[in-house]
This record gives structure tokens, C-alpha cells and sequence, in this order.
């Protein structure tokens, strides 16, 4: 938790000259799936649907970097069927857990008639935990696609799906949907 805190540190302290731009934050509530490569996985129902009870839960600070580019600092939990290497080092299916992250990104925007687009990147730290098996902490990397729905000026509504790949020994992907609220100032 320690070298996850310092990573967070680090990247608020490279952004710091940004906080003087305009910025933004938000949460955002949605489901999640592992996307499945176990051997023999293929008809368990619990792995290969996608379902609202596989929740992701985020929030975001935002600031504004250049006209339409933002660097955002997510933190969030998925909750989900982990994969981990068991003893002998085969990759099994390990039950529902969490996997608490930290995330630097940068949101490309596009403005559109309704409000924008944007195509979102970064790399962060993830921390996976599961019941019986050991916590596993390695950095991962994020990447998608959002939706940006203005009410006003201030407060809009947002849409994301993201494709998280973590470097974890079992190397599980996951992707989320989440929908939620943009504060402004």
C-alpha cells in the first residue's frame, strides 16, 4: 500500500503546475468482466457473463493540461472473478475479490454537438485480493474510450468502458463499463 501511495505522490506532484488550469472530478458506478483465457473456463457461467454484480467503482481528479487533453488520477475497485498461479503454477480461477488501483491517465477530448469524446490511456497500480490466496500488488495499464454529456456548464454526465491489463503472475485482463457524474470548476 505504501509503494501505491508514493505513486500516487509522484504523479501529483508532476501535475502540480496543471492544478492552476481548469479541472474537473467525478465518480462513476458501473459492472465488470475478466476477460477469460483459463483452460477448461469456457462453460462457467460465473466467468464469461457480464453482470452488474461484477461492480467497478471510481472516482477521478482532473486538470486541464492543454485545450482538450486532461490528466486524470483514478482510483477505483473491481470486484470480479480473479485469476491467480496456483502451486504448481497454473492459472485457476481463484473466486470473487478485489482489485483496488490507482491510475494516471491522459484524456484525449473531442468536442462533438452534444458535448465530447475521448480516447484515455495511462499506467497504474493494482492491487488484487482474493480469499485464501496471497494479495498481489503490480502496476497495469489502462486504456478506453468516454462520453461526456453536459446538464450545464459545471456538471455533466459521463460514460466510460476501459480495458485494464494487469501485470500480475496470472496476467488477468478486465473490462468495465461505468457510467456516473462530472463536476467542473
Amino acid at each position: 500500500m505504501k509503494r501505491a501511495a508514493l505513486f500516487l505522490a509522484l504523479f501529483a506532484l508532476a501535475a502540480a503546475p496543471a492544478f492552476a488550469q481548469s479541472s474537473e472530478f467525478g465518480f462513476l458506478l458501473g459492472g465488470s468482466k475478466r476477460l477469460n483465457d483459463l483452460p477448461g473456463a469456457k462453460g462457467n457461467p460465473g466467468v464469461n457473463d457480464f453482470k452488474f454484480s461484477n461492480s467497478v467503482k471510481e472516482a477521478f481528479y482532473a486538470v486541464q493540461l492543454d485545450p482538450g487533453t486532461m490528466f486524470k488520477i483514478k482510483v477505483g475497485q473491481i470486484t470480479a472473478p480473479l485469476a491467480v498461479k496456483d502451486s504448481s503454477g497454473s492459472r485457476v480461477d481463484a473466486g470473487k475479490g478485489n482489485i483496488d488501483h490507482v491510475d494516471a491517465l491522459v484524456d484525449y477530448q473531442f468536442p462533438e454537438p452534444w458535448g465530447s469524446t475521448g480516447l484515455f490511456g495511462g499506467i497504474g497500480m493494482y492491487r488484487q485480493s482474493v480469499t485464501g490466496y496471497q494479495d498481489e500488488t503490480n502496476f497495469g495499464l489502462s486504456g478506453g474510450v468516454n462520453g461526456d454529456f453536459p446538464l450545464s456548464r459545471r456538471y455533466g454526465v459521463i460514460v466510460e468502458a476501459a480495458y485494464h491489463w494487469l501485470h500480475m503472475d496470472a496476467r488477468p485482463r478486465y473490462l468495465t463499463l461505468s457510467g456516473g457524474l462530472r463536476i467542473s470548476f
